[in-house]
């Protein structure tokens, strides 16, 4: 990681300040971010959100709004006031409910507002006077992002708190129903009242919260999955009917009051584990494939907005600067166009295409004039049907749950030959069937699995705010078991490693420039959209901006003015001058066909992503590159990041690299991606995540997105996963301890309700503090370090 200064705060999100900040913040958006809010006289922000926010990493400049258009439309034609329900991303605090509000109440028509942080939706109540589009652009400025209502107002989560709160009622009652006879309730009509109201306690408690446990571990069975559910689902049957069968049939004194408290912790367990996950998933824009992204098409003679499925064969599109190219199409007129394909194969650099040239879909048009196009296939046929397909369903949460259907197996089976053993025991040291029945039920009360049914939710809720805190969401509930196993992980380049942006790295040259030409150089590096000549304009500045200069930019080339009787060009080095010499340098400013200056472009990687790449190769990862950029540009990053070329693999489509996880994927590697053509390698790799928030499709298809600029919270992700892992060993170890000896107090007959409704909860208490004395402390930075994984060889090749 980059150097931090301890004193040191991005004074926006207030996290730790690499010592290569920019202008005093950790990242441009942050700045940006700031300084709007100073503008706009909404410093109370800070106040309302503490020491701790969270840096600006979601850039909504040129983000596609056409679904904004038929709300336009039905706003336009609504009488009175209209509702308006959006999604948004990034609430995490009273602070941001705050500045939403604060910004929609500065709007015309702005009649109420209501905000759902713990949904992600703002309700809107406004007029036909409502400036729609500006409320939703001056809200994405401060880094937060709206979408059309696609989050779903149902939570399972929901459900199971009511569960819970039912299971929790139940078994508070029925332990003052025990704890009467437990201190001495002589038999009598009172002391039958009370074993009977405490078997219908247990009733309802089983078909309430047992019930859950048994659907879920069904639905496993029949997928052909040992579920962990299974063998909880397993024991609160089992102990049920064996309390039930003791006290009707023999008039035993039962255990249900510890099962009805087993019941209600094992809720508990379920909903810490649940709500995690979920609240994570809502806190980002809900993605909705294919059918959310839109288009224009020619019809007659009207430009009509289309769902891009609807898109055939031979239809004629019409993009505008900024819009994804839907189908390959086939470029209309006599202009040449500037296309960016960053999210096609990963390329930094924008593309020029000719008349007649086939443009590939998921290109984005990054010219200023809006386009023609021919489709030359339909939208079913195209690239982006497969890339923009539902996101997995629980198929994904099953990797790498191979240690855990190993242990629901085993403990399954051992405490029903535990249970026989005991039924055994019982009968012929006795010959009393009751007797034997009263061990059975011990054991199988006993041995209920507190130790994974709550302590172990518990250790993986303390992980996940952890990394939640560090920047890291985690979305798939077996993420962190899979992280445990990753051994190689490979990034994506541009967006990844890098920030997808370009910087000059040396602007020496402008400085020998005369003062004239350098004000021209200015001017025509700020009225430029190519991204060469926007990292040159932010290398410069754009003081001294002249209105009187008449600049013309030549799609593919670059940018030219007339001025005093000379003309000046900023582009290519051969556009200024065909006889200059090939060289590093990439973009050039000349006058009448001179070279004045030349400058070389270089991406720019993340703050920390050189440092954080070394640091996973010292604690044994194999880290490489796949990437669909030029494999020269995949081997210069790789060589700042410390990565062997033999590991950097450039050059490949979206389905090539899904081929190459494919044959290095040992169940094992874990991929970083931001671009549509990670999409499906996303849902290939083992593990996966993303830091394009920005970019709901691909988010929903990984198991954890960054919030942060840089990519530490992935090592600590990892080292966390192993440490964990660990954790909940310890945890189990305890468990087996215990059980050995309740299962032998009971299999010796010495196990009485009493005794364990003093000994189980003792159990869960004690799995409990292990855990938080475990976790409770912060991770040490140096922790991963000195766990270096064992020595495993080399594992990537970039054929």
């Amino acid at each position: 990681m980059v150097p931090e200064s301890r004193d040191s705060r991005c004074p926006h999100c207030g996290g730790p300040l690499p010592a290569a900040a920019q202008e005093g913040f950790c990242c441009a958006g942050c700045r940006f971010v700031h300084d709007l809010l100073r503008e706009e006289q909404l410093e109370r922000y800070y106040a309302l959100r503490g020491d701790k926010g969270e840096a600006v990493t979601a850039a909504a400049t040129g983000r596609d709004q056409k679904w904004l258009e038929p709300l336009e439309a039905a706003l336009g034609r609504a009488e009175g006031l209209h509702r308006l329900d959006l999604d948004v991303q990034g609430l995490s605090c009273a602070a941001c409910v705050w500045l939403i509000e604060q910004l929609f109440r500065r709007e015309e028509g702005a009649a109420g507002i209501v905000v759902n942080p713990a949904l992600g939706r703002v309700r809107l109540t406004v007029s036909r006077a409502f400036p729609l589009r500006r409320f939703v652009t001056r809200v994405e400025s401060c880094g937060y992002l709206l979408g059309p209502k696609l989050k779903s107002e149902e939570s399972p989560s929901n459900g199971l708190l009511l569960r819970m709160g039912i299971a929790v009622a139940l078994a508070m009652n029925e332990m003052i129903l025990a704890i009467s006879v437990y201190a001495g309730l002589p038999e009598g009509p009172l002391h039958r009242l009370f074993l009977a109201l405490s078997f219908a306690l247990a009733t309802a408690s089983v078909l309430v919260g047992g019930s859950y446990f048994g659907k879920t571990a069904l639905a496993g069975l029949r997928r052909g999955v040992l579920h962990l559910d299974l063998p909880i689902a397993l024991g609160i049957l089992l102990a049920y009917a064996s309390s039930t069968w003791g006290w009707l049939a023999h008039g035993l004194t039962t255990y249900f009051d510890t099962l009805t408290v087993f019941v209600a912790l094992m809720l508990v367990g379920r909903f810490l584990q649940m709500r995690l996950i979920e609240r994570n998933q809502k806190r980002l824009l809900q993605s909705d494939g294919a059918e959310g992204l839109y288009t224009r098409r020619l019809e007659g003679d009207a430009v009509v907005l289309r769902r891009a499925v609807e898109i055939r064969k031979d239809d004629t599109l019409v993009l505008a600067p900024g819009d994804v190219v839907p189908v390959p199409a086939v470029i209309l007129g006599e202009d040449d166009a500037s296309f960016s394909l960053d999210w096609v194969n990963g390329e930094s650099a924008p593309r020029l295409f000719h008349p007649g040239d086939t443009v590939p879909a998921g290109a984005f048009l990054s010219g200023v004039r809006a386009l023609t196009l021919l489709a030359a296939a339909d939208f079913a046929a195209g690239s982006l049907v497969d890339l923009l397909r539902a996101a997995p369903g629980e198929g994904r949460d099953e990797r790498g749950a191979g240690y855990w259907r190993t242990f629901a197996r085993v403990y399954v089976a051992a405490v029903l030959a535990i249970a026989a053993l005991a039924l055994g025991i019982g009968y012929f040291a006795t010959y009393d069937a009751r007797a034997a029945l009263e061990r059975v039920t011990a054991v199988l009360i006993v041995t209920c699995p507190c130790a994974f049914g709550i302590a172990t939710p518990l250790a993986y809720e303390l992980v996940g705010a952890r990394l939640r805190r560090a920047g890291l969401f985690v979305r798939s509930a077996s993420f962190l078991d899979r992280a445990a196993l990753v051994r190689t992980v490979v990034f994506d380049k541009t967006g990844t490693l890098t920030t997808g942006k370009l910087r000059i790295e040396d602007t020496s040259p402008a400085a020998a420039l005369a003062a004239e030409e350098k004000r021209i150089l200015k001017n025509l590096a700020a009225r430029s959209t190519h991204p060469k000549s926007a990292a040159l304009a932010a290398a410069l500045g754009t003081d001294g901006f002249s209105r009187e200069l008449d600049a013309r930019e030549v799609t593919g080339r670059g940018v030219e003015v007339t001025h005093e009787g000379h003309l000046y060009r900023l582009g290519a080095s051969a556009w200024i001058d065909p006889a200059a010499p090939e060289g590093d340098a990439d973009v050039a400013f000349g006058k009448d066909g001179r070279i004045l200056a030349a400058f070389h472009t270089v991406e720019d990687l993340r703050p920390d992503a050189a440092t954080e790449v070394r640091a996973l190769r010292a604690m044994g990862y194999d880290v490489g590159i796949l990437s669909g950029d030029l494999d020269e540009r995949a081997l210069r990053v790789a060589a700042v990041c410390g990565i062997p070329p033999e590991n950097t693999v450039g050059g490949k489509s979206a389905e090539a690299k899904v081929q190459w996880v494919r044959e290095h994927d040992r169940g094992d590697l874990l991929f970083l991606g931001d671009g549509i053509n990670d999409a499906l390698v996303a849902t290939e790799a083992t593990a996966s995540g993303t830091p394009a928030i920005d970019r709901p499709f691909l988010a929903a298809r990984t198991d954890f997105y960054l919030v942060t600029p840089g990519l530490s919270p992935v090592r600590l992700a990892l080292a966390s996963a192993r440490r964990l892992r660990r954790v909940v060993g310890i945890t189990l170890s305890v468990a087996l301890a215990y059980n050995v000896v309740t299962v032998g107090l009971s299999c010796a007959g010495y196990m009485t309700p009493l005794l364990c409704a003093v000994l189980m909860p003792l159990s869960s208490l004690s799995t409990i503090f292990a855990v938080l004395f475990l976790l409770g402390e912060k991770v040490p930075a140096a922790e991963a370090a000195a766990c270096p994984l064992p020595p495993q060889g080399a594992r990537l090749r970039a054929a």
